[in-house]
This record gives structure tokens, sequence and C-alpha cells, in this order.
């Protein structure tokens, strides 16, 4: 966007009146209905927050499934526990032959069903097989052991039954130590697979989040961004208005902070022209003590002439007369001439219009301005330019202040006889003016605040000339160098980008 739609956006704005909304392409983002800061926050902060929520509600999943599998093996662990009471007091009445331990092992027969119950709930698998050694084999068990309890058993018989009891025993205990062996194996596979899901999910959750927030960052920083760098080239002097991209354009709270902005350049540049045009007045005023002078020569050769020739006109020959009313003639071009340099000099222009000039040139009627001003204080000035124009692009009226306003603090700094040396030289991609003299100098201490606003080693000024010629320079895309040594004289140097003749 050009920064005249900017401009006219923050005349509209500072007038009171609603900007209107520039055409412009539309935001090249992910989400391009959203143009303001705090919903670009919002929702990045919304959309880390749902990958979090997703990635705790696997991890919570994963971690609620892993205590359904260790309540599998605790059920387990104790249904094992159980069957071996079961053959201990199984082994004891074996060794014994004591009726209490068979008796004991039945009370465990009936904790071992109740321990297979608490185990059906939690285990959705070997239902069957579990049910077959509820009923079936836990029943055979109880029945022998009943058997075995009665007191008319032929030894025969008993040691029938209690082979057999053995026999049952060791079925039930290999049928839960395999239940056991199984559901461990199912369980360890399958929390491994609650661990691995619980892990992707994370993983994928830190990853999309980590790219998606680095892609936020990177669109909300952009306006930002855009306007530092703005921010950066107005602090290096370049005071044009800042232009509504698309990075800002994006970004509500970006374009009511260009807006601003170029407000309150727009302010800028009015107090610093008033400020050169305050300046300018000031340099005028230097100068007029030799601009009169300058006048008052061809105003006295002109008023000589005409009383000669009123008092003399019958008398002068036709061509004395003619003769005279030339010298009138070229007098007044001389006094015009020195009023139209006063004038052009003095002329308030629109200080953006640039255009291609001569400096050279503009050097010849810079020095006109303050030759007298030479002439009055004893300075021995010299000019130096070469033959072919040295183009350069700019605001004439502002280079003819800084060069005035130069060669004046020059003549301030000297003594009679000394030496202004000028000088104008084109070198290859860059013009340069040169103005050296052989004042008093300028101690490094000061040198260093020259060009600081109001800063002043005079009793008089307003410290600004140096400031604003520094300003008017940079913002022609030139630079301004300054050399001195006490006692022995200051340079100054002007860089300029140089034009061709074909520019």
């Amino acid at each position: 966007m050009s920064s005249g739609v900017a401009d006219s956006q923050a005349a509209q704005l500072a007038a009171g009146q609603t900007a209107d909304v520039p055409v412009l392409p539309p935001c090249r983002y992910l989400f391009p209905g959203i143009r303001s800061i705090r919903g670009k926050l919002l929702l990045m902060i919304s959309i880390v927050a749902g990958f979090g929520i997703i990635a705790t509600a696997t991890a919570t999943f994963a971690l609620w499934r892993v205590e359904d599998k260790i309540r599998i093996i605790e059920s387990f662990y104790e249904l094992n526990q159980k069957v071996l009471e079961i053959r201990r007091y199984e082994k004891n009445y074996f060794l014994f032959n004591d009726s209490k331990d068979l008796l004991s092992a039945l009370d465990y027969v009936d904790q071992v069903r109740a321990s297979i119950v608490a185990v059906k709930v939690v285990l959705l698998k070997d239902e069957n097989e579990l049910e077959s050694l509820y009923d079936r084999e836990l029943g055979e068990y109880e029945a022998i052991s009943r058997q075995l309890l009665q007191d008319e058993l032929t030894p025969k018989n008993k040691q029938s039954l209690e082979n057999s009891l053995r026999k049952r025993g060791q079925d039930i205990t290999k049928s839960i130590f395999d239940m056991d062996s199984r559901a461990r194996i199912r369980v360890e596979r399958e929390v491994a697979g609650y661990q691995k899901t619980a892990v992707f999910v994370l993983v994928l959750a830190v990853g999309l989040g980590s790219v998606l927030v680095l892609y936020m960052m990177r669109w909300i920083m952009r306006p930002l961004t855009a306007i530092r760098e703005a921010s950066a080239r107005i602090k290096q002097g370049e005071m044009s208005s800042i232009p509504l991209n698309n990075d800002i354009w994006c970004s509500v709270e970006g374009v009511e902070l260009v807006n601003s902005l170029n407000l309150m350049l727009q302010a800028l540049n009015a107090k610093q022209n008033q400020l050169v045009q305050s300046e300018k007045l000031a340099a005028i005023g230097k100068v007029t003590a030799g601009i009169a002078h300058e006048i008052n020569n061809p105003l006295n050769n002109i008023s000589l002439t005409a009383e000669v020739l009123l008092e003399d006109l019958p008398n002068l020959e036709c061509s004395d007369r003619l003769d005279m009313v030339r010298d009138i003639l070229v007098q007044s071009d001389r006094a015009r001439e020195v009023v139209h340099h006063l004038l052009e000099f003095s002329r308030i222009r629109k200080t953006n219009i640039m255009e291609r000039m001569d400096l050279a040139a503009l050097m010849e009627n810079s020095i006109a301005l303050v030759k007298n001003q030479l002439r009055l204080g004893g300075i021995v000035y010299r000019y130096d330019h070469p033959a072919q124009p040295v183009l350069v692009s700019g605001n004439p009226n502002q280079l003819q202040q800084v060069l005035v306003n130069l060669m004046l603090n020059a003549v301030q700094a000297m003594q009679p006889d000394d030496h202004l040396d000028l000088a104008v030289r084109g070198q290859g991609a860059e013009a340069r003016v040169v103005v050296s003299d052989t004042g008093a100098g300028i101690p490094p201490e000061t040198l260093a605040k020259i060009f600081d606003p109001f800063f002043t080693t005079k009793n008089e000024g307003t410290g600004l000339g140096l400031s604003l010629s520094y300003a008017i320079v940079k913002d022609h895309g030139g630079e301004i160098k300054v050399a001195s040594e006490p006692g022995r004289g200051t340079t100054f140097t002007l860089i300029f980008p140089r034009i061709s003749g074909e520019a």
C-alpha cells in the first residue's frame, strides 16, 4: 500500500473521521478471519489447551486401564495364595492325619470360590475356565474332602480318596497357575500397548503443538515486526509514513498503531518544517547586512546616473543618454539578481518535492547570498568545481539552506584574512560538497555534540542549525562528516547519491 493512502487515512483519523478501509488482498494465513492479536492469542491458547486436554485424557484413560490390569494381577495373586493355603492344609492332613486340617482346607475352598467371583468381575476372558474351576474341580475337591471326614471308611477306600484328593488339588493348582500366567502375559501386553498409545499421543500433541505455536507466534509477531522495522527507519531519520502492508493489515492493533504513528510523523514533519523555516529566517537575518550593502551599491549608481541624466538631459548627446540608460538597467539587474537570490532562499516550498539539480550551480547561488558577508568579515574564499554539472536529486531550497548555514558558521568562526575553501566534486556514484575553513576549530569534547538539537557554543542562536542540516542531509539519502582541529580549522563534507545526466 502506498504511503499516500496511509497519509489520507491518518488525516481522516486526525479530523475525527472514520478512515476508509483500503482495498488490500485477504490475509494469507491459516485463520484469515482473525485480525486481532487478542483473538490470535486466545486461539493459540485454545488449540494448545486442546492438545493438552487430548494428551491428558489419553494418559488418564491409559492409567485407568493399567489400574484395571493391576487389579487382575492382584486378584490372581490373592487366588493363588488361597489355593496354596488349601494345599498346605492338605499336606498337613496327609502328614498328621488330623481332620481339623481338612476342615481348614474346606474353609479355604469357600474363600477360593469368593476370589473366583472377584476375578470374574475384572476378567473379561477365561470365564468358562473359571466356571469349570468354580463348579466342577472345586466341587469334586470338596466332595472328596467330606468323604474323608467320615469314620466308617476302610483303609483301602481312604487311600483311594486321598490319592484322588491329591490329584484334584494338583489339577486346581495347575489350572490357577496357568490362568495366572496367561493373565499376566496378556496384562503386560495390554499395558505396553496403552503406554505406547499414551506416549504416541503425547509426542504427537507436543510436536503438533510446537509447530502450531511457532507458526502462530510468527503469525502474531509479523505485524509487530513490520512496525518495528518501520520504527527503526524512523529512528534513522526516514520520516515517511508507514505503509499498511499485508502483514500489518492482518492485525487490528497493528492498523491502529500504524495510524497513530503516521499521525505522529505528520505532526513531527510539520514541526520540523516550522523549525527549518525559523532557522532559515535566522540565516536571512545573518546575511541581511551583506545583502543590504550588495543592494545599496547598485541603487547608489542608479540614483547618481538618474540625477545626472535629469540635470543635463538637454545638453547630452543621444549616445550618452543611451549609455546612462543602459547603466541604469545593468545596475537594476544587479539589484534584481540579489533580491532574486534572497527570495529564492526565503521561499517556502513543499519539502517532499525532489527534483534533479546541479549541485555546483546551487553552491554558486548560495555563495551569492553570503558573498558580502565574506567581504565584510575580510574572509578570502575560493570555490573549486568541475566544468560539468554534478547532478543530484533533492530539494534545492533545503540543500541551499544547509550550504548557507555551513558557510555562515565558518564566517563566524574565522578572523579577517582567514581562508574559506569551497568545493563541489563528482566521484563515481557520489557527489561531494566540501566546506573547509581556517578558523578556531572545534574541541573534541564539543565535536561529538554539534549535531544535537539546541546545542550551541554561541551567545546567540537556537542551536538548531547543524541539527536541522543533519536531518535534511539524511532525508536526501546523504551523509555529513566533520573533521576539526582546534586552532587550525574545520572541514564539513556532504556526500549525496549522484545521478546521471539521463536520469
